[in-house]
């Protein structure tokens, strides 16, 4: 595995945004690592997802969602029965979650005291990425293989909508004010959705992101950053679809989250490196040195109330080709050895 540097594209881009960020070698670490909490179980992982209210980490971990206490890093204990775990989302005043599984097309909804599924109801072929939408009350589900995102009232567990996306979507954010946004992988687009009458109101082409996948959202300015898989983001207005900035990230991203305290996006990359993507102002963004994380850490969660950022890889056996041409090798775990990387800000 290649150590983090940056290739020619790096400094074009960067000088083309107006920037031009100080090297990783002369900048002090952003964060440093704080804890690491063994997870065990199976080697199969996605989202993440912190819960400000309950103080606690989701973790999708292939049959179950594992979860741990922010604070102490104490497993709290596991949302079972799930198949193929990939997204969670949490409607705290109902006092419920929801898990989806990819393999059995399913949504799992628990208990959040006693992390018991009481019911399972169906969802759309390859469920992934999760989000509960407050202002709409429905919990919105994408399906990779159906192209499409699956719109649940999450009063009655009654589907609302199924929407055709026209690709096949990744990530997918709320602005918690009658917004959704999602990546459409395939076809090099996000897609802005009114969660209200859940139609298509905006399609936005990103020119210079190849395969977007994380996506993370500043919803005071209405701005997106999308994690591309030719290791750049993509910044976007999300307003009007127009690219605020291009930059460098790693290679190997897989999901991207915002810390709107101390205006800072993330890509969690498979190289092992965090991007740290600096909000300057709403229209002026700054690549900030990345940090050296763990190989296969491509997934992550912020808790905005301290900083910290929690990441999930297990240990590497071996390496093979990447799965994009130019991309971060693919690798091979070690059994039961799945944990959970607490990072916290240097100062």
């Amino acid at each position: 595995m290649k150590k983090q540097v940056y290739p020619a594209i790096l400094s074009a881009l960067v000088l083309a945004a107006g920037f031009c960020a100080p090297s990783a070698a002369q900048a002090k670490p952003l964060y440093r690592l704080v804890q690491s909490v063994p997870l065990g179980g199976g080697i199969k992982w996605d989202y993440l997802h912190f819960d400000a209210p309950s103080g606690r980490v989701y973790i999708s971990h292939g049959t179950e969602l594992t979860v741990v206490s922010a604070k102490t890093g104490a497993i709290i204990g596991h949302v079972t029965g799930l198949n193929g775990s990939h997204g969670v989302a949490i409607d705290t005043a109902a006092g419920l979650g929801f898990a989806d599984s990819g393999k059995s097309q399913s949504i799992s909804i628990f208990d959040l005291k006693t992390l018991v599924v009481s019911k399972t109801i169906p969802a759309l072929e390859d469920a992934d990425g999760m989000v509960f939408d407050a202002p709409s009350n429905q919990v919105l589900t994408v399906g990779g293989d159906a192209n499409a995102v699956l719109a649940v009232d999450a009063g009655s567990d009654a589907v609302r909508a199924a929407v055709a996306l026209g690709g096949s979507p990744e990530s997918m954010v709320s602005d918690q004010a009658g917004t959704a946004y999602i990546n459409i992988n395939d076809k090099n687009e996000l897609v802005r959705v009114d969660t209200k009458t859940d139609t298509i109101t905006a399609r936005w082409q990103l020119p210079g992101c190849e395969g977007p996948t994380g996506l993370a959202i500043d919803t005071a300015n209405h701005v997106l950053f999308s994690s591309c898989a030719n290791a750049v983001m993509s910044v976007v207005n999300g307003e009007t679809g127009a690219i605020l900035a291009t930059l460098p990230i790693g290679k190997g991203t897989d999901s991207a989250d915002f810390d709107p305290a101390r205006k800072l996006a993330f890509s969690a990359n498979r190289d092992g490196t965090l991007s740290v993507i600096q909000e300057v102002s709403p229209e002026t963004f700054n690549a900030l040195p990345p940090v050296q994380t763990a190989l296969g850490a491509r997934t992550l969660a912020v808790d905005t109330s301290n900083g910290r950022i929690f990441l999930v890889t297990a240990k590497v056996v071996s390496a093979g080709p990447p799965k994009h041409p130019g991309g971060a090798p693919s690798y091979v775990f070690a059994p039961g050895s799945v944990k959970l990387l607490v990072y916290a800000p240097a100062s």
